[in-house]
């Protein structure tokens, strides 16, 4: 089976993206989906470097959140014609739902009516440009969140199909998220007997914020193997410290410390971003909230990465 990572282009999850750009291009069963939300020097060092590996990558070309809500044409101008358009190795992937007019879609083939294209649906378009879609060429149907009824879902081939789940249970509060719990079977042919493509929104969920104020609690969310089958968990280690916003240098390393105290009887454990979990924790060094996020996502792809996570039908 196939997975699809859908990452919002701020900057650390592009840095995570980055790392492992490389091992995705080599893999052939890990595509990510990209929703960039600014043209910062990070959006085009990141989409060079992927570009320079081969990655294969989903790229939507009219986002929901960030920089481009709105603006096709300033996307265009700023990141598809001067970094991806001599690219052959991504795919024009639009957002599609009940409010997708046929005039919107009939504006978005004009552009990128030449590609063969992937649609993420957060709802079951109208009839008019349903009738579109069946005319178009399309690589991947992109099904959010069960925002579109199964039987409009079956008449997409199974090969087309890929499922896109929001597995990261969001918290209002750092303090209040468990210790641990399920996170997704998908990736096992007990949960996905169709063997159908599937994707989730890794540590971040469906949820997007331009910035955070600082925490009370800090947690690092780490998804691992469950003990007793091949489906996956998430564990949430928080700092010591959950009571006031101060010293979040601290709280970093107190929730590091609580990770690597666990890790070894996670797995996997040896992934490079294990490794740097524990080296933060020898020397107690506090890289930021944002450096935490990176190597959180790092891990979730280089566990998918593995040989056999992604088991397949034979």
């Amino acid at each position: 089976m196939r997975y699809f990572p859908f990452l919002r282009g701020k900057q650390h999850e592009m840095m995570a993206l980055r790392d492992v750009a490389t091992s995705i291009a080599d893999n052939g069963h890990v595509v990510p989906i990209l929703e960039t939300v600014n043209a910062n020097s990070t959006t085009q060092i990141s989409l060079d470097r992927f570009i320079e590996a081969s990655m294969p990558f989903l790229f939507i070309c009219n986002p929901r959140h960030g920089q481009f809500v709105g603006d096709v044409d300033g996307l265009i101008n700023k990141v598809v014609n001067p970094v991806l358009v001599d690219y052959d190795n991504w795919i024009p992937t639009l957002h599609i739902s009940e409010e997708t007019t046929l005039e919107e879609w009939e504006t978005l083939i004009e552009i990128y009516g030449g590609y063969e294209l992937a649609l993420i649906y957060y709802g079951r378009p109208q009839s008019s440009v349903r009738s579109r879609i069946e005319e178009t060429a399309i690589s991947h149907h992109v099904f959010v969140n069960h925002r579109v009824e199964n039987s409009y879902i079956e008449t997409i081939p199974v090969n087309n199909r890929v499922l896109m789940v929001d597995s990261f249970q969001r918290q209002q509060r750092n303090a209040d998220y468990p210790d641990q719990e399920f996170f997704t079977d998908l990736n096992t042919l007990d949960g996905n007997s169709s063997d159908v493509a599937f994707g989730d929104f890794s540590i971040v969920g469906d949820h997007y914020t331009e910035t955070g104020g600082p925490p009370y609690a800090v947690v690092i969310h780490h998804i691992h193997l469950t003990d007793d089958s091949h489906s996956l968990s998430i564990h949430h280690f928080k700092s010591d410290r959950v009571d006031t916003p101060l010293d979040t240098s601290g709280k970093i390393i107190e929730a590091t410390n609580n990770l690597v105290a666990s890790l070894n009887n996670l797995h996997p454990d040896d992934t490079d971003a294990c490794n740097e979990y524990r080296s933060m924790s020898r020397d107690q060094i506090s890289r930021g909230l944002g450096y935490l996020k990176r190597l959180a996502i790092k891990h979730h792809l280089e566990m998918m990465l593995r040989d056999g996570i992604l088991q397949q039908q034979h």
